[in-house]
C-alpha cells in the first residue's frame, strides 16, 4: 500500500472538519498555547494539552477510521493533520 495521505492545516481557534476519513497523524508544528481536541461524532476521543511540544501525535500508519472527524484548536496554534479517504 502506498502513502495516499493528504495534509491539512488546522484552523486556528476554530474547528476543522474532515468528515469520514482515516486519520494517520496529527502534527504539532509549534508548542501549543491552547489545547487540540480530536472529536468523533462530536465526542472527544483525544486531546493534546497546553505546552505540547512539536512532534507527531495520534499516529497510525494505516489510519484510524472516523465517520465524522473534527479537530478543534482552542488558540491560534500551528498544527496540521494527515488523513486519507476512507
Amino acid at each position: 500500500m502506498g502513502n495516499e495521505g493528504n495534509i491539512k492545516k488546522l484552523a486556528g481557534t476554530a474547528t476543522t472538519t474532515f468528515g469520514s476519513c482515516l486519520l494517520q497523524n496529527v502534527c504539532v508544528n509549534k508548542t501549543l498555547t491552547g489545547t487540540l481536541t480530536i472529536n468523533e461524532n462530536g465526542a472527544a476521543v483525544g486531546q493534546l494539552a497546553i505546552g505540547t511540544v512539536p512532534g507527531n501525535y495520534h499516529q497510525n500508519t494505516n489510519g484510524t477510521r472516523y465517520s465524522a472527524l473534527t479537530i478543534v484548536l482552542s488558540a491560534g496554534d500551528d498544527a496540521s493533520a494527515i488523513s486519507k479517504v476512507a
